[in-house]
């Protein structure tokens, strides 16, 4: 994308798609350019993603990481081409009261009823109530004011473990001509969705569960959403432990039932979280986030929330194939690997840019190419960021670690691949700041935050075997 110049209270920023943010003086509205926003004083978590018939309406949970004693307003950022973002800060404010039910706010969907009423359901969270936490009603005549509707709140039944009930996801279901509202609940010592209906989306009556962990493990099953999209119906979840990844079933009917897909049922690491799915009606889309790093260091643990990230779902089989948005592609400033052959412990060097990057090209699979790196903030051959492709294991990996001390370390995020039978494998890699997110053969992705990766080196390293490429 070409440079541009904004200019916005007195400040001026120069540059590619990273770091394009305008305010607008008259108002509270500040326009982002980048493929992975967030607002500049603050970090996003869990979207609540909702298509309005012109735009994306994405609220979220604002993490703010200030002194206050509540967290986590809910906030809005619009789109239509998950590139070029209106934030309109925060639209609804928690309480700051140790007493209060909304002492913090948690995810939560929004919808537009029959009169073009906007409502918003949310999480009320406050760790000293008993129970911590409620379903909590709002409305609006455009999206962005709201009025909160306490007389509407209500608490978990008698079925469900009363401290474990949030993330409300609400859709109209045509052929009971009813509403939903699928709610992350436990049952039994385990994790499920609870179901609840309405017909005017004041009083909600309990249905009980409709969806139960098949993990194997009791992990709770966080931020659920469900659509309808080319035939099937999708169901998306996170799981809150074990491998905190956003995973997703598959039923012909809305009443399921709900199962894995044949092969893989994720799209990205632990280095992506909370996704949401979401539709305009042609594309299917899931929306979560990059966390950021304890510290801000690359050698710690990932923490909640980041920045925003979208992944386009391309229904194929049974599977939804992530890839990057259409839009995106059409925006920023492609890079095509050149064609060329790396010696076995030998790798080329992709110089840093300011800019949002995509590189695109081909890695040629052979019998000699067993595993290879990228590596990022790369220095004559060694790196601490490197992601591991290596055919015999099946895997795409991420090691916040020197190649020399692979052995003693697991990875921070990883993917399984299936390179067998594969001549080649298609990469598309985006570069933007500190984010680093992979997609390999429109299949999976890995997302993460590298953070010495921003304006620095790269490089595609041989490990075992030559490597080619091609763009």
């Amino acid at each position: 994308m070409k440079k541009w110049l904004s200019i916005g209270l007195g400040t001026i920023f120069i540059g590619g798609l990273i770091l394009t943010i305008k305010t607008d003086i008259f108002s509270n509205k500040t326009t982002i350019q980048q493929v992975y926003p967030r607002s500049n004083e603050s970090f996003v978590g869990d979207p609540m993603p909702y298509f309005n018939g012109e735009e994306f309406m994405i609220y979220y949970l604002e993490d703010l990481r200030d002194d206050q004693t509540g967290f986590h307003p809910i906030s809005l950022m619009t789109t239509t081409d998950f590139i070029n973002y209106t934030d309109h800060g925060e639209v609804i404010p928690f309480v700051n009261d140790q007493n209060h039910q909304e002492l913090a706010l948690g995810t939560g969907s929004v919808i537009i009823d029959s009169d073009g009423l906007y409502h918003a359901f949310y999480t009320g969270h406050n760790g000293s109530l008993s129970p911590k936490e409620a379903i909590m009603h709002a409305t609006s005549k455009d999206g962005v004011k709201w009025s909160k509707q306490p007389e509407h709140t209500f608490f978990a039944g008698t079925q469900y473990e009363a401290d474990d009930f949030r993330d409300p996801f609400v859709f109209y279901e045509e052929d009971s001509q009813e509403y939903w509202m699928l709610i992350t609940a436990r049952q039994n010592g385990t994790g499920v969705i609870a179901r609840y209906t309405s017909t005017d989306l004041i009083t909600w009556e309990d249905q009980g569960t409709f969806f139960v962990n098949d993990f194997g493990n009791d992990s709770n099953l966080e931020c659920p959403s469900l659509v309808y999209f080319e035939g099937k119906w999708y169901l998306a979840f996170s799981d809150q432990w074990d491998k905190r990844v956003v995973h997703y079933r598959i039923a012909d009917s809305v009443n399921g039932p709900f199962v894995k897909p044949t092969n893989l049922d994720h799209w990205d690491g632990s280095g992506f979280y909370a996704g949401r799915l979401e539709t305009d009606g042609e594309k299917l889309y899931v929306m979560g986030w990059i966390p950021t790093k304890e510290q801000h260091r690359d050698n710690q643990n990932y923490n909640w929330a980041g920045n925003l990230a979208v992944h386009e779902l391309i229904a194929k089989d049974d599977q939804l194939l992530p890839t990057l948005p259409e839009s995106v592609k059409e925006q920023v400033n492609t890079v095509a690997f050149t064609n060329q052959t790396i010696p076995e412990g030998q790798s080329i060097t992709f110089d840093a840019n300011e800019e949002t990057i995509l590189y695109s090209g081909k890695v040629v699979l052979d019998e000699q190419t067993k595993k290879w790196a990228f590596q990022f903030n790369s220095k004559e051959n060694k790196s601490d960021l490197n992601v591991i492709f290596d055919t015999e294991l099946n895997t795409v990996a991420y090691y916040n670690y020197s190649l020399d001390r692979l052995e003693n370390y697991a990875p921070q995020t990883e993917m399984p691949f299936d390179f067998a039978g594969r001549s080649s494998v298609t990469i598309k890699l985006v570069l933007e700041d500190d984010i680093v997110v992979l997609y390999l053969d429109d299949e999976i992705v890995l997302s993460n935050r590298m953070y010495q990766a921003k304006d620095s080196d790269w490089a595609i390293m041989a490990i075992e075997g030559q490597l080619k490429i091609e763009s």
